[in-house]
């Protein structure tokens, strides 16, 4: 644009210059127009050339050439905040130097709009000296600021992800409300959201997301925790049950079965001696203690075999009856009822048993203890009428969940009357 109008702009200086100097030579030529000869035409013509001559330099002299090494360097900066996505990790610096360009921009024109004479490029030159250095800066900024959140998104990614593995495998045969289960299931899906984000080098998606994933993580394992806790504060008293079931045995001379939940073991003592222990298969929702019928939980509490079934006594292959619910579970009932705890249309179940047709690998019964065929016929050997059964939540407790839940939170988880 500023190439186009400087012959043009030229031209009309000259001619303004030249109307002047006309303007104030007129009079003087009026009056030597009568007496013209070859030699006053010559002084003439030779003092009209030295007057054109100091006007063009006068021009030249007091005009300003426009910045356009500084517009140039300025462009440049631009091209390369905007190549370094300074419009996602540094948008405050390059909103302020595209300003500033624009800036320069209109100063340009309207001094291109002026005689050539009196144009000042000033305010356009300190417009692109601002552009280039915000640009620079904007660069600069997004460089460090995205090498920074690729760091912290690759090391929140793998971080998160080796916790929810920890927790999944943790948390494998444990019964979790749906709720919990629910926000470990969205911290999942938030955390191969900010692995997709990575990949297409999203860096600041990927950071918000591993946010998410381990905040729905940690607050999951945080709520887990604490109903772990409160469900293993009774192993005090878990303990005390099968210490009492052993001494029973040695005293005797005879059976007993300890069923552990948590450790999914059942142990078969004689005569006050471990003889043979087997892993067990529960109800699914078999932390804590059985309610009421159809909550698919196994009971805690001292019991003893009242029926040994097999045959077409059984569905199950062979299973040992035992006397739940007992006077303790009764009243237990009676007052969770009258609480409020549970309606007043609830029923209290029965028909619990340690049964075969276990080895499924998961925790399938309506509420009972499922062993293997082949463990079931070693145990239904042992036990008879009367043989005392102790079903306990847990005798050792959970150190490793303890620990990986205290990890996770510093970065920052059959039968119809069942």
């Amino acid at each position: 644009m500023i190439a186009e109008d400087l012959p043009k702009r030229l031209l009309s200086d000259a001619a303004l210059v030249l109307k002047k100097i006309a303007e104030a030579l007129l009079p003087a030529l009026e009056k030597i127009s009568t007496v013209i000869t070859p030699k006053r035409i010559l002084v003439a013509g030779s003092v009209l050339a030295a007057i054109l001559f100091f006007a063009f330099v006068y021009i030249r002299a007091t005009s300003e050439a426009p910045p356009l090494a500084s517009f140039e360097k300025a462009r440049l900066s631009l091209s390369q905040a905007r190549h370094a996505e300074a419009w996602i990790y540094a948008p405050g610096l390059l909103q302020e130097a595209e300003a500033s360009w624009a800036q320069a921009g209109v100063q340009w024109e309207q001094e291109s709009q002026k005689w050539r004479h009196q144009r000042r490029f000033r305010k356009a030159l300190i417009a692109t000296i601002k552009t280039a250095r915000l640009a620079d800066s904007a660069a600069t900024v997004a460089f460090v600021t995205k090498d920074s959140l690729q760091w912290l998104a690759a090391t929140g990614i793998s971080l998160v992800k080796e916790k929810i593995e920890t927790l999944r495998a943790q948390f494998e045969n444990l019964p979790v409300q749906s709720q919990l289960r629910s926000r470990f299931f969205q911290g999942e899906l938030a955390i191969l959201e900010s692995e997709l984000a990575f990949r297409r080098e999203d860096y600041v998606h990927a950071v918000v997301c591993y946010h998410q994933a381990a905040e729905r993580v940690g607050s999951a394992g945080d709520e887990a925790t604490k109903i772990l806790r409160t469900y293993l504060a009774n192993i005090p008293k878990w303990q005390k049950w099968a210490a009492e079931t052993i001494a029973w045995s040695k005293a005797q001379q005879d059976i007993a079965i300890i069923v552990d939940k948590i450790a999914a073991r059942s142990q078969v003592y004689k005569a006050g001696e471990l003889l043979v222990e087997f892993p067990i298969e529960l109800g699914p929702r078999w932390v804590g203690h059985k309610k009421l019928r159809g909550d698919k939980a196994t009971p805690e509490g001292r019991y003893h075999v009242t029926k040994r079934k097999e045959r077409e006594r059984t569905g199950y292959y062979k299973a040992l009856e035992i006397n739940y619910p007992n006077d303790e579970d009764k009243l237990g009932f009676r007052e969770a009822v009258a609480r409020g705890e549970l309606p007043r249309t609830a029923h209290i179940g029965g028909l619990i048993e340690i049964h075969g047709e276990g080895g499924k690998g998961a925790n399938w019964t309506a509420g009972c203890v499922a062993l293997r065929n082949d463990h079931m016929d070693e145990v239904y050997k042992l036990a008879k009428i009367g043989t005392p059964v102790t079903i306990v939540g847990s005798l050792k407790g959970l150190p490793a969940l303890e620990e990986t839940f205290q990890n996770l939170r510093k970065h920052t988880n059959g039968h119809t009357q069942r």
